[in-house]
């Protein structure tokens, strides 16, 4: 899929390493001030090269990269959740967009990717779940149409239902 020179597509078992160190980036920019230093200091990326090699696998989960001239600058994963929810059968569990290509519609691209992807399922909800103090991100999920049905100060849920 070509989106106004940003193709999206399946990620592939070559991709994990890129995606290690996009998800360190993003929360770098993203969580400085949110979690402590030491968190993010402490993001290992061959640790999560092998956490994303294990979502590539998982025929349970779908993981969409964003790319502009071969370079991942965003990604998601959508499908069975990570933590079983008793009343949710699937989940937008990541959803990371470099800075810098923030506000350029890869983000409505990607839910636009996971509301086709569930509905191809069977289902006709997914849930999202946000760090409270992610104000941006809270925005823009409440714009797409998210409605929050858990915020327990720590994290907000929101429920995307497909009509």
């Amino acid at each position: 899929m070509d989106y106004d020179g940003i193709v999206f597509r399946k990620a592939v078992t070559q991709d994990c390493l890129a995606l290690s160190e996009l998800k360190r980036a993003v929360w770098n920019t993203t969580y400085a001030g949110i979690y402590p230093q030491e968190k993010l200091d402490g993001y290992d990326v061959k640790k999560n090269e092998e956490i994303f090699r294990g979502i590539v696998a998982n025929p349970e989960i779908e993981l969409y990269v964003a790319e502009v001239a071969g370079e991942i600058v965003g990604f998601m994963t959508v499908g069975k959740p990570y933590k079983l929810y008793e009343e949710y059968d699937q989940e937008v569990g990541l959803l990371y967009i470099r800075k810098d290509y923030q506000r350029r519609g890869i983000g409505r691209r990607f839910i636009d990717i996971a509301k086709d992807e569930v509905k191809a399922k069977g289902f006709d909800s997914f849930v999202l779940s946000v760090n409270s103090q992610n104000a941006g991100a809270i925005a823009f999920y409440t714009a797409m149409g998210g409605e929050i049905v858990l915020d327990d100060g720590g994290q907000k849920r929101f429920l995307f239902k497909l009509g």
